[in-house]
């Protein structure tokens, strides 16, 4: 067997793993479980949270499926959805609105777009899924910034500040601490032209079950467009999310 089928064997048993386990699994008991050297499996599952497609939860040092993977399989047995699932949400807010809508989740000093629907318009605003976006200029990474203890914040702040190449992409503290502040009071963040040029984006806070993983959702379009639209853009966001706001506060 080649090392790149192994490889793929490996991915596909390490779902499996997970479909009967159903819980968070250290590289430790994966390793054990599935018969495999430590180092080896260690690599595979940096690889896949690189990718996205695992989540890391750092603290506990346990890996799990992320959002992005359960998204990218979700067409598989669509019909068995609920109307509470997550990509006819996402089907839901680009029916309404037309434009491009976006699942992120923060991935140390940038967004990353777990899966992305793209917008139905003439000049429309395009993002793919996996694309990363400046955490501190954009409307997904303000509103999860909004998540976050002012500790963390100045520590990502000064990790953003000093990977910027261009000074005046370089965002003040104290500046920031105001916009969370204003984040958190409003529920929304918008950003205009400062991630894309000539594009906008709103986002909201998706509702997830304790202990997960903070996301968004958001929209994007012409910086013209979402600010003309921008009352019936955020009641379509808000309305969209509550059924799940619902689901896991129950």
């Amino acid at each position: 067997m080649s090392v790149q089928v192994k490889s793929a064997q490996r991915v596909l048993d390490l779902l499996e793993f997970f479909a009967e386990e159903r819980r968070p699994a250290s590289v430790g008991v994966i390793a054990q479980s599935l018969g495999w050297p430590q180092s080896s499996t260690s690599v595979l599952m940096k690889c896949l949270a690189e990718s996205g497609h695992f989540d890391l939860d750092a603290q506990a040092g346990q890996y799990a499926p992320s959002v992005r993977l359960a998204l990218a399989t979700a067409w598989i047995q669509e019909h068995q959805y609920s109307e509470r699932n997550l990509l006819r949400l996402m089907e839901q807010v680009q029916a309404e609105t037309g434009h491009t809508v976006m699942v992120a989740n923060r991935r140390d000093t940038h967004v990353r777009y777990l899966h992305v629907l793209q917008s139905t318009r003439e000049g429309r605003f395009t993002a793919r899924s996996g694309a990363l976006r400046p955490l501190f200029h954009s409307a997904a990474g303000k509103m999860l910034l909004s998540t976050l203890a002012q500790r963390e914040v100045a520590s990502l702040l000064r990790k953003a500040n000093a990977q910027e190449v261009e000074p005046g992409k370089r965002r003040d503290f104290a500046d920031v601490c105001q916009e969370i502040t204003t984040i958190r009071a409003a529920g929304y963040a918008l950003s205009r032209g400062s991630a894309m040029p000539g594009a906008a984006a709103l986002a909201v806070l998706l509702p997830v079950a304790q202990g997960r993983e903070p996301m968004t959702l958001s929209l994007g379009g012409p910086i013209r467009e979402i600010e003309s639209e921008f009352d019936a853009l955020l009641a379509t966001l808000r309305k969209a999310v509550e059924p799940i706001r619902r689901m896991t506060e129950a």
